[in-house]
């Protein structure tokens, strides 16, 4: 609790002395943090405020310092970016959450607006255009590069960590080796394991790794997906 107070009085003391909108950037890897970071910095939009290499990270600091914005990757070791960011938006509801792929996937735009998210960026944009939709997701406006999928195939419709784990079945990964990939207890495993046998009606393992190359998140021959 100490500690918490110390970051919340030291914000107060600097946003007094800059009022600017504040961010907290939440990457894992370096380059893109501070790439980001200096981009922002040399538009004199906003002030940074933290940077950090996982969402779960993100938790204390949004709690503490309540920043106008967190700018999240999607993909990052251990917990689900988007599970991190209903969290926030529990903690702090009016910081708004924007996140940033890499990856062009149908379901992670649907969970980011699921979730209340005001924007989600690709990190293949231009600078400018990364900053002018920042302008406008601190005016309010909600900015999306994705729409949406509204049908197709079945993976689509899974969350990201959903995605994963059947990605990870299919790839033949036992419960030990997809915690290690994942950086998850094998419990925690376990369990989305079995949440997802639920949500999809499957209830054996060699099922779910089928329909995962079924569903084309896994490569393989057509010999070696029929011997599943």
């Amino acid at each position: 609790m100490g500690l918490e107070n110390d970051i919340r009085h030291d914000l107060i003391r600097e946003t007094r002395r800059d009022p600017r909108p504040t961010v907290v950037l939440v990457d894992d890897h370096r380059l893109v943090r501070d790439a980001i970071a200096s981009m922002l910095e040399r538009s004199n939009l906003v002030r940074v405020i933290g940077r950090l290499d996982r969402a779960d990270d993100a938790i204390e600091l949004v709690q503490s310092a309540k920043p106008s914005l967190v700018i999240m990757d999607v993909e990052m070791p251990g917990r689900s970016a988007f599970d991190v960011a209903r969290t926030l938006r529990g903690i702090s509801p009016n910081t708004k959450i924007a996140f940033l792929t890499g990856h062009e996937h149908p379901s992670y735009a649907a969970e980011a607006e699921r979730i209340g998210a005001a924007a989600f960026l690709h990190k293949s944009s231009q600078p400018e255009t990364i900053v002018a939709a920042i302008e406008k997701i601190l005016l309010g406006q909600i900015v999306f590069e994705s729409k949406p999928h509204a049908g197709g195939s079945l993976a689509a419709t899974l969350t990201p960590r959903e995605h994963e784990v059947l990605t990870n079945i299919g790839r033949g990964l036992n419960t030990k080796e997809m915690a290690e990939t994942m950086c998850l207890s094998p419990r925690t495993v376990e369990r989305h394991v079995e949440r997802l046998m639920q949500r999809l009606g499957v209830h054996e393992r060699v099922k779910l790794a089928l329909l995962a190359h079924r569903e084309g998140l896994v490569g393989g021959t057509a010999n070696e997906q029929a011997a599943i």
